[in-house]
């Protein structure tokens, strides 16, 4: 809890540091080399996407599915399953008894793979995988992922580094969520959906996020209640720095400005 809170006294020098410094908009990186990293070099809430080796196996093995708004593709403590999100997007839920309303773990989008951790260990975990709009897989048995970590040990190293990639991404969103406060952290995961969709931040145009959400499902990943992200969405609005049409969101990069980041690009 004390590195936590150190984290939280580095951010408030360092902004400080930028309003005293800067000037202007030249005096600091461009918005678009901006990340938002407090441990790791991994950005958080979304985790990389798999390698391309593994996405070929998934291409070679798996069988194609689609999965309807809100539907599981793995309950909490069942069996290992393997999943590539090819469109859509899914999310690990974790229950928590504490709210009314369930937490995400990880956003999962197109690239990413959904289950590995438990295939690799071969243990049950307490976490639901569902998909949070129409959403389509590709479905692999899980001990093809295996089978070639057991025969390649070259890969094996690869995706070991991986999956340890992945829990960083996990641990980062866990650390953001705990340190930083409620328009950080929305701000800072709009700009990871657009970093991980390979989506060009404009500096002259408004800039769509690429996956459509509802408050309720930005605030689940974030920490936040449905209540408190329309209020910052408003707040955003009424500064000319957001827009919405239905659940598309369009955003100037100059929201993204003086984000703290202890890695540059």
């Amino acid at each position: 809890i004390k590195s936590l809170k150190a984290i939280g006294k580095n951010q408030a020098f360092y902004r400080a540091s930028l309003k005293t410094s800067c000037q202007c908009k030249n005096d600091y990186a461009p918005i678009k080399y901006l990340n938002m990293r407090q441990i790791f070099k991994t950005h958080p809430w979304v985790p990389p996407k798999e390698l391309p080796e593994t996405q070929e196996l998934f291409r070679k093995y798996g069988v194609p599915g689609s999965i309807r708004p809100g539907h599981l593709l793995k309950g909490k403590g069942e069996p290992s399953k393997l999943y590539l999100i090819t469109r859509g997007a899914a999310a690990y839920y974790v229950a928590d008894r504490y709210k009314s309303h369930p937490s995400v773990l990880s956003l999962l989008i197109p690239g990413c793979s959904a289950c590995d951790l438990s295939v690799i260990t071969g243990d049950r975990v307490n976490v639901t995988t569902r998909a949070i709009g129409p959403c389509e897989v590709l479905i692999m048995q899980p001990h093809v992922l295996t089978d070639l970590m057991k025969n390649n040990s070259e890969f094996a190293a690869k995706e070991a580094a991986h999956v340890t990639r992945k829990q960083e991404c996990s641990l980062e969103a866990m650390v953001a969520n705990f340190t930083l406060e409620p328009a950080e952290r929305l701000r800072r995961f709009l700009k990871v959906l657009l970093i991980n969709y390979e989506v060009p931040i404009s500096d002259t145009v408004w800039n769509r996020i690429p996956l459509d959400l509802t408050n309720e499902q930005y605030g689940a990943v974030v920490n936040l209640t449905r209540v408190s992200v329309s209020r910052i969405f408003s707040d955003w609005i009424s500064k000319d720095l957001l827009y919405k049409s239905g659940r598309n969101v369009y955003v100037k990069a100059k929201l993204f400005e003086n984000i703290y980041d202890w890695w540059t690009d």
